[in-house]
């Protein structure tokens, strides 16, 4: 049995081939220049003394451990939307819907309580899910005229905190902030604006001037 094909199907399936290639080029090259831009802006704002990268999947991202003064530990993870697959990415845009940051700040100081603001988006299977839920009082709230939801165990001064984290860090990308008592960390997810990367810098040394702020209130106390 031969098969055989028209000069017609021929040029659609170089056609084709050559749009797929293109477009894993361009995919490729725009995820690899934000993955060094947002590493280096990490590290221009922590100032690590010690980072260990490990790769996720080549393009998608990375995972970061950075040794830095004052904390347990700092690991920052970087997941990018798989521009690079012409199949994959419609699918992964629906689901995720953005590039993202998540970096965990493992303090040494005690966290009394847990408190989440989420950024309110639609559609909703996009937001982060909070495995406990059901065990927090839920509110919502407007931070620089964006919703937001508020989740938390009790209603102390960690909650007004965390949301004047959220105030200095909406205009940044700030989709969730988190502060968990079992690890005792501070938990920071931004979305990636390609082109305003260093945004991220500005908002790691938020952070850690946050961070500062509980050691000195934990030490008054």
């Amino acid at each position: 049995m031969s098969i055989s094909i028209t000069s017609a199907e021929f040029a659609l399936f170089l056609g084709l081939s050559i749009v797929i290639a293109v477009l894993y080029y361009v995919g490729y090259k725009r995820n690899m220049k934000t993955i060094e831009a947002v590493s280096k802006s990490l590290e221009n704002s922590l100032k690590p003394s010690d980072k260990e990268y490990t790769w996720l999947g080549g393009v998608l991202g990375f995972t970061g451990n950075y040794t830095i003064e004052g904390f347990e530990k700092v690991t920052a993870s970087v997941f990018m939307l798989p521009r690079q697959s012409i199949l994959y990415f419609p699918f992964s845009y629906i689901t995720t819907g953005y590039d993202r940051v998540e970096v965990l700040f493992f303090l040494k100081n005690k966290v009394w309580n847990e408190v989440h603001v989420i950024r309110d988006i639609k559609p909703s299977y996009q937001m982060p899910k909070i495995f406990n839920a059901h065990l927090l009082k839920t509110e919502k709230l407007t931070i620089n005229e964006k919703p937001f939801v508020v989740m938390y165990r009790n209603k102390t001064g960690e909650v007004d905190s965390i949301i004047s984290l959220g105030q200095s860090l909406e205009p940044l990308g700030i989709m969730h902030i988190a502060l968990t008592p079992e690890k005792r960390v501070l938990y920071v997810r931004l979305k990636i604006k390609p082109k305003s990367v260093s945004e991220i810098e500005d908002a790691m040394k938020t952070c850690l001037s946050y961070s500062e702020h509980m050691k000195s209130n934990n030490t008054d106390n």
